[in-house]
């Protein structure tokens, strides 16, 4: 009995996601080449596009939720442009903002409540930080790249494949392949 309602709920759950992602995306700016696993809410929002590969999946069941572990992928200007490779892993909470272009490899694992943006969002002058123009420069997630829980990424990164990011981490700059780093600012720790 208990298993039959466990199955139930989790199909609700799948169903309500479904949903809730279909209604989001009404206006058509994402486009998915394969199959989608939503675990959990998944929002595309913006003027931009986003593009997921096959065997993306949105969410986990067993990581933490803050709210309902919505992951939120946002492509805020016209030209702005988010790529997600083949099946490439969100956990909850996961935050991508690009006003240029965020592009994640294929087989990636990002951790809970990781955040990625390619902007500073407002200027960092003191007069221009309400009407200036923010600085923005494209990150890369090159393929199987592993991102731990609660790190940020910021524009002008790339990390190079096979890495790995360590939990809690702000990477400023390029990482190359095949190491793992970590920190604030991350930096290169040791190769893998």
């Amino acid at each position: 009995m208990t298993r039959a309602l466990i199955k139930l709920w989790n199909f609700l759950a799948a169903v309500r996601n479904g949903i809730f992602f279909r209604l989001r995306n009404l206006e058509g700016r994402v486009a998915i080449k394969g199959r989608l696993r939503l675990n959990v809410p998944l929002l595309c929002e913006g003027a931009g596009h986003v593009t997921l590969g096959p065997d993306v999946s949105i969410g986990y069941d067993l990581a933490a939720m803050l709210g309902d572990g919505a992951v939120r992928i946002n492509a805020r200007g016209r030209d702005a442009l988010i790529v997600v490779g083949e099946g490439t892993s969100f956990s909850n909470n996961v935050q991508v903002y690009a006003e240029d272009s965020v592009s994640i490899g294929a087989r990636c694992l990002i951790g809970d409540a990781v955040l990625i943006c390619d902007s500073d969002f407002h200027d960092l002058s003191p007069d221009g930080r309400r009407h200036g123009v923010a600085a923005k420069a494209p990150v890369v997630l090159e393929d199987n790249v592993f991102v731990g829980s609660r790190a940020i990424i910021l524009k002008g990164v790339t990390i190079g494949k096979d890495s790995v990011i360590g939990a809690g981490s702000v990477v400023v700059r390029p990482i190359p392949a095949g190491v793992i780093a970590a920190g604030n600012p991350a930096k290169v720790i040791r190769p893998l």
